[in-house]
């Protein structure tokens, strides 16, 4: 009898313990994880294709441990993935000719795309579902962007003419970002065609290889920009935290221009229409020229708000304050300098002459483009075109004001959603997709 009860208790434990394997198994076993793949920016999502973009699965020390391509519909599935937390990143490039050919454009180099590395956790109870958007370029996970541009500046003599330009950054991240020695720099190029120079064969931008003293076996064109204007915020780490979805504004001069003030020699400069201009009395840095600029004469115009902390100017153009182009003959970009080492090692690079003549002029540095954060390239609001300053894997757009220049307006980044309260601003490396045009409007926004 007791062994019959034996029996049966043993029965039922088994039974019991099976029973509760059955229900660990589901959450414990391998699922199939399906991915879809879209491009960030409209233009391409309409002109590029979405098959053959290879995905990439991570162990969280970085090891490939699947890959595959997408099908024509861009969606992939790994089947049978063990539950586990892994990183997820989608790439595809595309030759210069055929991406010439699908977007009419006049690219010199490959253009490779890819998605933000993505965090995924993979168990029964988990979605297993997937989006991955495609930038040219890589994502920039400082979070720091351009948001908006003020290079046009307002009426000569109703307003306050190219006194009152400004460029704004701002966090677009979900967390704090510093502004510390951040750098903002103008990305100097050619604007026509000069036969005294030597250019690259289709966007008919310098071909800076040809600049005398430059290294072979380096792609010179492809994987730097050279500037002109460098400035750097000041800040020794932490002393300048931007907030998730705030931002900081650089002005030219950091005075209230709808109202009077007294300039640098002492006579009074006011504007006739203040509606025409924006109070920048209150801008976060400006860049107050007038300490670098040598035995040139300052502008009476740059004075210095003792209020606003002072950028430092690294380089400078031939002007002798912060003056953006009006008519959109420079295009911008933000970087960050410490890979660079010390200044004295930064190189720097003339212009190359065509008939290979010595230059040893180093007024353009070379910025290495894995170190830019964000790029926007200016056009002409009319029908005259500039050669682009940026590739695809920077800015593969452009934007232009509306009214041209002296009109009031500024360029400005588009909100793409609002998260728990926070703007999160478009960033799909095209400003002809990411960017409007408003009237100037410093910490405001498109809409």
């Amino acid at each position: 009898m007791k062994l019959q009860q034996y029996l049966m208790l043993m029965i039922i434990f088994m039974g019991s313990l099976s029973s509760c394997q059955k229900e660990l198994l589901p959450n414990n076993g391998p699922v199939d994880v399906t991915v879809n793949i879209t491009y960030e920016s409209e233009e391409y999502q309409d002109k590029l294709p979405v098959d053959t973009i290879t995905v990439n699965i991570y162990s969280l020390k970085g090891k490939k441990i699947y890959s595959a391509q997408t099908g024509a519909d861009g969606h992939i599935m790994f089947p049978q993935l063990a539950p586990n937390t892994y990183r997820i990143q989608a790439v595809i490039s595309f030759k210069v000719d055929l991406f010439n050919q699908l977007l009419d454009r006049q690219e010199d180099f490959d253009v490779t795309f890819s998605s933000e590395i993505k965090e995924i956790m993979v168990g029964r109870d988990i979605d297993h579902h997937w989006d991955l958007s495609l930038v040219s370029g890589n994502f920039n996970p400082n979070g720091l962007v351009i948001k908006q541009i003020y290079y046009a500046g307002s009426h000569a003599t109703l307003g306050a003419s190219f006194r009152d330009q400004f460029i704004e950054i701002f966090n677009n991240s979900d967390q704090i970002q510093y502004a510390d020695s951040l750098c903002i720099a103008e990305a100097y190029g050619a604007n026509s065609i000069n036969s005294l120079y030597s250019y690259q064969a289709t966007s008919k931008q310098y071909d800076w290889s040809k600049s005398y003293g430059m290294p072979e076996g380096i792609r010179a064109n492809a994987d730097y920009v050279y500037a002109q204007t460098i400035l750097r915020l000041p800040g020794q780490g932490q002393d300048y935290p931007i907030a998730p979805g705030q931002s900081i504004v650089i002005a030219a001069t950091a005075t209230n221009h709808k109202a009077p003030y007294e300039g640098a020699d002492g006579k009074v400069i006011a504007v006739q229409d203040p509606s025409l201009t924006v109070d920048l009395s209150k801008a976060d840095f400006e860049a107050y020229y007038a300490p670098y600029i040598g035995t040139t004469r300052p502008l009476a115009s740059d004075v210095d708000n003792p209020n606003v902390p002072n950028v430092e100017v690294i380089r400078r153009g031939s002007g002798a304050d912060l003056i953006m182009s009006q008519t959109a003959q420079q295009s911008w970009f933000i970087f960050r300098s410490d890979a660079m080492g010390p200044e004295a090692n930064w190189k720097g690079y003339g212009l190359p002459y065509a008939d290979g003549q010595v230059n040893n002029s180093k007024a353009y540095i070379q910025v290495p483009v894995d170190l830019i954060l964000d790029a926007v390239e200016l056009q002409s609001s009319t029908s005259t075109q500039y050669p682009k300053r940026f590739s695809a894997q920077n800015d593969a757009g452009w934007i232009a004001v509306d009214g041209g220049a002296r009109s009031s307006n500024a360029v400005i980044r588009k909100t793409k959603a609002v998260v728990n309260g926070r703007r999160v601003l478009q960033d799909s490396n095209n400003s002809k997709d990411d960017f409007v045009s408003i009237k100037a409007n410093p910490k405001g926004f498109a809409d």
